[in-house]
């Protein structure tokens, strides 16, 4: 009877170990993950003062030098928080618990970007945490297709198959903050 015990704490514990890595893969992201979530070396850099744009503009930024360094920033444009006017297309949630944000521009609707807001739990610190939690509560009070005020930290992903992306995959990610853009 020991033994059969002893084996089954052992698989069990196991099991555990297993389920709680799994969770952890799904839960927080791998790629650029210290720039997409303010924890790299070179977030003291970045100028959080809003930098008023429009998706447009974002989208036609160069796309630089292949392959992006996984944990540093590109000057100038990962080093700014930029603010737009946009509307929310479509909400999806992905695999690392970012919300993945489909934006489209209003001064030009066939201008189309991404904004993720990173799961509160794969917050580098309390701050961020909170900072990611007020944007997503902020974002269940948006309609369908709102138009909201959006500002986040500029972000080049890799260009994969990523619904709304922009043509050079400029993103705004981590998002620090967003409102809706008329009052109720």
């Amino acid at each position: 009877m020991r033994r059969v015990s002893a084996t089954v704490l052992v698989l069990l514990g196991v099991c555990a170990a297993a389920r709680d890595a799994g969770a952890q893969e799904r839960r927080c992201g791998v790629e650029r993950w210290p720039v997409k979530t303010l924890s790299d070396p070179d977030a003291a850099l970045i100028n959080f003062a809003p930098k008023e744009t429009t998706v447009s503009f974002l989208g036609a930024i160069k796309i630089p030098e292949i392959p992006y360094p996984n944990d540093r920033r590109m000057p100038p444009h990962e080093q700014q928080v930029y603010r737009v006017h946009a509307v929310v297309d479509q909400i999806l949630t992905e695999s690392d618990g970012d919300w993945h944000l489909v934006l489209h521009g209003v001064e030009n609707p066939a201008a189309t970007m991404i904004a993720e807001i990173p799961s509160p739990a794969c917050a580098a610190t309390p701050a961020h945490a909170a900072m990611y939690q007020a944007a997503r509560d902020a974002l269940r009070r948006i309609p369908r297709r709102g138009e909201v005020i959006i500002d986040g930290v500029g972000f080049f992903d890799f260009i994969h198959n990523q619904r709304g992306r922009a043509r050079n995959a400029f993103e705004l990610h981590p998002v620090t903050a967003l409102r809706r853009a008329t009052p109720d």
